[in-house]
């Protein structure tokens, strides 16, 4: 997939940290020295976060060093949290350009500095989808299911262009795979593996840990199969950045975004537009409008077309108090604020 960074920059390994980590070799290689590390580890956002103390119970404890109401891709840590993250035993996050440059700048430097510290890439063997940079809005072509691939040909809308979404900050690959359920699966495999590694008096509790959240991910896939198949239509309106490929392509549906892939990207008035003929032509009634971003777009829309409502949906990158209060980890934001949004998205009647 030529997505790993490690792999980009094998010639030039013995080269300094970038950005936030600069000027913090010095202090890493201090820790480096030492004999012991702190226990437990680092996630480098929520959702690897919940799933790693998912894996780790009582015995391996995490922390998300990204504040609450945060998204993981939003996230600039200061220079200390480098030797915070080399001080402890694991560090999750993933390996992939344009999502997290200090999380991949950390990995570097440990790798490098620390190799006492067990990295784990939660994407190992997860094929992420590349992004098409001339046609940012590109929605899940040819990844369709046979059910999608009846949907209405109106939704082939998303595909146009959108060349102010092809800045640097994307990346090549699109990294929200953990919105599928079944990829989620595979990165708490991954999980479970590296804690093994790192902990291997303990592998036996990682792996009893790991099998019973791998259950509830499974029986979580098998909800949102059930719970989307007795739908109307497959296209999904998000106003907000397209964080949902991977759930789409995972349960036939189609999504539609004005504003594209780029979180960064301001829909055209164009785009507005044939967003709101789209609605009005396929008799879309429910808006999406992302949890972590302004419901402006959303409610525009609804206002000047035939749909009459805007409901939240979640990229379960981040939390909320409110969610944390409730104890509410990926799965509770999947079925609780997902599924019933897409449900009424696609004409369901739950």
């Amino acid at each position: 997939m030529g997505r790993t960074r490690r792999e980009v920059l094998s010639g030039t390994a013995g080269a300094l940290a970038t950005g936030a980590f600069a000027g913090c070799t010095g202090r890493l290689q201090e820790i480096a020295g030492e004999e012991t590390l702190e226990d437990g580890g680092y996630a480098a956002f929520f959702t690897l976060f919940d799933f790693a103390r998912h894996v780790g119970g009582e015995t391996f404890a995490f922390e998300n060093p990204v504040p609450v109401g945060t998204m993981g891709h939003r996230y600039e840590p200061g220079p200390d949290l480098a030797t915070e993250v080399a001080s402890h035993q694991a560090f999750v996050y993933l390996d992939v350009e344009g999502f997290q440059r200090w999380a991949l700048d950390a990995a570097e430097a440990i790798e490098r500095d620390h190799p006492s510290v067990q990295l784990i890439d939660a994407l190992e063997g997860i094929e992420l989808r590349e992004y098409d940079n001339e046609n940012a809005h590109t929605e899940n072509e040819n990844t369709h299911t046979d059910d999608a691939n009846t949907a209405t040909d109106d939704a082939n809308t998303d595909t146009d262009d959108h060349d102010d979404e092809t800045d640097d900050r994307l990346g090549d690959f699109d990294p929200h795979y953990w919105t599928d359920p079944v990829l989620a699966a595979e990165s708490v495999e991954n999980v479970i593996a590296g804690l093994q590694e790192a902990d291997p008096e303990n592998e036996d509790v990682y792996a009893e840990n790991g099998e019973a959240y791998l259950d509830r991910l499974d029986e979580l896939h098998r909800t949102f199969e059930t719970g989307l198949a007795d739908r109307d239509h497959d296209v999904v309106v998000v106003a907000a950045h397209d964080s949902y490929q991977y759930l789409a392509e995972r349960y036939g549906l189609r999504i539609h975004s004005p504003q594209g892939v780029s979180p960064h990207a301001q829909p055209s008035q164009e785009e507005i537009s044939e967003t709101i003929e789209l609605i009005d032509r396929n008799g879309i009634d429910v808006v999406l409008a992302d949890h972590f971003e302004s419901a402006d777009l959303a409610n525009t829309i609804v206002r000047d077309s035939n749909a009459s409502e805007v409901q939240r949906i979640s990229p379960a990158e981040g939390t909320t108090v409110e969610w944390n209060e409730r104890g509410w980890g990926y799965i509770e934001q999947m079925e609780n604020i997902n599924l019933p949004a897409l449900q009424a998205a696609v004409g369901i009647n739950a």
